[in-house]
């Protein structure tokens, strides 16, 4: 099982910024409205604090955009994690859109738009998310 801090840590790495960067410490600080300090995050995050409060935990799960439940997850599996990733994704009202719209598409179809999304991504300068899994 997970502990605490390695939950936290795995939020940081799969939550990212639009940017593909990962969050900085005063990032969340200001994303919560203060209502957590950087400096509290990094010591949960390290394993230097444990046992937040359920509030801390919330504002946390907020921020990332998670299910406070997934604190109290015994495993939390690499697919858990891209799942809620793709739920926090798709979220976003354009997202939705262009997901409704593809989701009729022969695999042809899926796959020309999968490979203008992927331009459109290297010409922001962002991080191609591709994987063997996706180009098939």
């Amino acid at each position: 099982m997970p502990t605490l801090a390695e939950k936290i840590d795995l939020l940081f790495k799969t939550f990212r910024k639009p940017d593909g960067s990962q969050y900085t410490y005063q990032e969340v600080e200001e994303g919560t409205g203060k209502a957590i300090t950087g400096a509290y995050v990094w010591k949960l995050r390290t394993g230097k604090a444990e046992n937040p409060s359920y509030k801390v935990l919330k504002v946390l799960s907020d921020f990332f955009e998670v299910p406070v439940s997934f604190f109290f997850e015994e495993e939390v599996s690499e697919e858990y994690l891209q799942n809620l990733k793709l739920a926090t994704q798709l979220r976003e009202a354009g997202v939705q859109h262009i997901a409704l719209r593809a989701g009729d598409l022969d695999e042809a179809g899926k796959r020309a738009v999968l490979e203008m999304i992927e331009y459109v991504r290297k010409a922001q300068g962002l991080q191609s998310e591709l994987n063997d899994r996706d180009q098939k």
